[in-house]
């Protein structure tokens, strides 16, 4: 329990910065973090419509005027001219490399190799129908946390390259195993993702309509809006209560305006992530808001090394009591 409380509590306030971002981490944490976000991303690309085969065959079938390809997309395909339009084939042969990778990515073989092709195939897949329509930020925290790790040693354990190595999966070595490259792609994903939802409260209090947002209505509006298009019995009900929707308004801002907070004080994450991944789970039951890659990235704030030992070491201890209450 004490190790878990130091985890969470870490303060920012380190020796150095460097001993901040470098200080030996569990490799564990890096490797439970990859399953559960390429498990996340792969499961989109195979049943999400923005993924389909329909939807690169709609897509190939616009004028070709519809298509503004944005940077991204540009320097991702730079090899193919900046002009450069996929088609329906190209992105097919895209979409079976990102399962092919992320699979590989998933059981850790050629674990950097494999996600660096997962994040650059999705990345051409998401920027691409983005190049058609406004963007928005619901692909970016689990995009980017994907990279930082694709930078790390994020194989080093639960993988096939640990085994290629000779090396085995017993718990002890797996769990204990360390490396100074281990925190910095979690703590990075963390401020990213504090960063993001800090863009989001600007967005709404600044840049579209001040203080004037906060009125119960904007949110009714688009929780009539939703629910007309894709709801829920909870968004029927939730649009008939102008009160519960200016309340939702101010506790969303100001959860997120001040979620980074928790990165400079460590204690409140108890606080924040649990609210965060509520709120998450909350809009997708009552609007049908799909955050999926959201809820995968908040996989950075758990201690998994440190959940696994306190886990096994309570399945140790009641797998002991029967031989001590004998005699």
């Amino acid at each position: 329990m004490t190790r878990f409380l130091s985890w969470w509590f870490r303060p920012i306030a380190a020796r150095s910065w460097a001993e901040y971002w470098f200080s030996p981490g569990p490799v564990f944490d890096l490797a439970v973090c990859r399953i559960i976000m390429v498990a996340t991303q792969l499961a989109l690309v195979l049943f999400y419509v923005n993924y389909s085969n329909e939807r690169f065959d709609s897509y190939a079938g616009l004028d070709h005027d519809l298509f503004m390809a944005i940077p991204t997309l540009k320097v991702l395909l730079l090899p193919f001219g900046l002009d450069f339009r996929p088609d329906a084939a190209l992105l097919l042969l895209v979409k079976y490399a990102a399962v092919i990778s992320g699979i590989f990515a998933l059981v850790g073989f050629l674990t950097n190799v494999s996600l660096a092709v997962f994040v650059y195939a999705n990345l051409v897949m998401i920027t691409h129908f983005y190049s058609y329509s406004d963007f928005h930020h619901t692909e970016a925290p689990l995009m980017l946390a994907l990279v930082y790790l694709t930078l790390s040693p994020a194989g080093r354990v639960l993988s096939v390259d640990r085994l290629l190595r000779g090396k085995g999966l017993g718990r002890g070595g797996v769990l204990e195993e360390a490396s100074p490259y281990a925190r910095w792609p979690i703590l990075l994903a963390q401020w990213t993702f504090a960063l993001v939802y800090l863009s989001a409260f600007l967005e709404k209090l600044v840049f579209i309509g001040g203080l004037d947002w906060l009125n119960g209505f904007t949110l009714q509006y688009a929780v009539a809006n939703d629910t007309l298009r894709r709801g829920t019995l909870l968004g029927e009900w939730l649009q008939q209560h102008w009160w519960a929707l200016l309340l939702g308004q101010y506790l969303t801002v100001a959860f997120q305006g001040t979620f980074w907070v928790s990165l400079v004080f460590p204690r409140l994450k108890l606080l924040y992530v649990p609210l965060g991944f509520g709120f998450h789970l909350l809009i997708l039951v009552a609007l049908n808001a799909k955050f999926f890659e959201w809820m995968g990235t908040y996989a950075i704030f758990v201690p998994w090394a440190v959940v696994a030992t306190f886990m096994l070491a309570r399945l140790g201890t009641r797998a002991q009591l029967p031989l001590a209450t004998k005699g």
